[in-house]
């Protein structure tokens, strides 16, 4: 079940949801200790270890798929996927896959 919330702290290990507070905890002290350097200590990173994390945790993220049994769960992950693509703004897909859901949950509609 852990892995449906964290999928990319999953991957990578952490099995509890101690390593988001880990995680939490380790950017207040450098917000703290550091101000804006810290920022600059945090864009260090190089891009290239970014975007491999990234890609691990989106193949993770999009394995959660298979998962998917019901029809109306399979229409708002692909609504939710198309309106991310042609926006490009995931709280914009978020939002409207929150309101189709409690739609299909309150208006008891089938697909």
């Amino acid at each position: 079940m852990t892995s449906k919330y964290n999928a990319a702290h999953y991957r990578f290990g952490a099995r509890t949801g101690g390593a988001n507070i880990m995680i939490g905890l380790f950017f207040v002290i450098i917000a703290l200790a550091f101000g804006m350097t810290g920022v600059s200590i945090l864009s260090s990173i190089p891009y290239a270890i970014l975007g491999v994390l990234l890609l691990f945790a989106g193949i993770e993220l999009a394995l959660l798929v298979r998962d998917v049994t019901e029809k109306e769960e399979l229409f708002v992950v692909l609504l939710i996927a198309g309106i991310g693509l042609t926006t490009t703004n995931m709280g914009i897909a978020f939002g409207a896959g929150i309101i189709v859901t409690q739609l299909f949950k309150r208006a008891k509609v089938k697909i």
